[in-house]
């Protein structure tokens, strides 16, 4: 616990989901203390869709109001909890960041979803397999490469664009015959090793 009030904020997690451990990323990222609500996906409440009008996590209550879709949430966290700040403040490199935040969410976790639902179908493994590995490209030449000098995608400073790639490629790689990073992509190998002892990614964990 910390030394202050306890804030007015309910998260409604499911360890395992990706989108919700960015949420618990951003809370431990501003040492927010919350009410942690787990709500096993495979077997819903029969509530939950009052909770939840998608059936989804995560689901934020704060001073009694609802939020739902964790890259929302997690922006206004970062409004509402300025400090330390997750968004730049400079409108272009902004715009660039929520750029990279719709790839991952449109392109990286889509490809990274249709490689754990190949099974042992290798046609579609192969294929998964080789758009993942366009999509490490993209990300290592597009976007690290062009955004920073690094260590983080922003540079010197973690961002919401940290958080937003972080718990993905943590699922990702945590699959079984999940693919190598090709070897070129020095800057996203180093970020991944950065990520994987970073304080609020370990605190967030399942």
């Amino acid at each position: 616990m910390h030394n202050r009030a306890m804030p007015d904020i309910k998260l409604y997690s499911y360890g395992g989901c990706p989108f919700a451990r960015r949420t618990r990323m951003t809370l431990a990222e501003k040492d927010i203390d919350y009410e942690l609500i787990e709500i096993d996906l495979r077997n819903r409440p029969a509530n939950f869709k009052e909770i939840s009008p998608y059936g989804k996590v995560p689901v934020l209550f704060h001073n009694g109001n609802r939020l739902y879709e964790s890259a929302i949430i997690n922006e206004y966290l970062d409004e509402v909890y300025p400090e330390p700040p997750l968004m730049p403040d400079d409108p272009l490199q902004k715009a660039q960041t929520r750029i990279w935040m719709n790839y991952c969410d449109t392109q990286f976790s889509n490809a990274s979803w249709q490689f754990m639902q190949a099974g042992d179908n290798e046609e579609k493994l192969a294929a998964a397999r080789a758009t993942l590995r366009e999509c490490f490209l993209f990300i290592e030449h597009e976007g690290m490469r062009q955004l920073s000098d690094g260590p983080y995608w922003l540079g010197d400073t973690f961002s919401m664009l940290d958080i937003q790639f972080a718990t993905f490629f943590s699922r990702y790689m945590s699959e079984p015959g999940a693919s190598e990073i090709p070897t070129e992509c020095t800057r996203l190998k180093t970020w991944l090793n950065l990520m994987a002892g970073h304080d609020s990614f370990l605190k967030s964990a399942a």
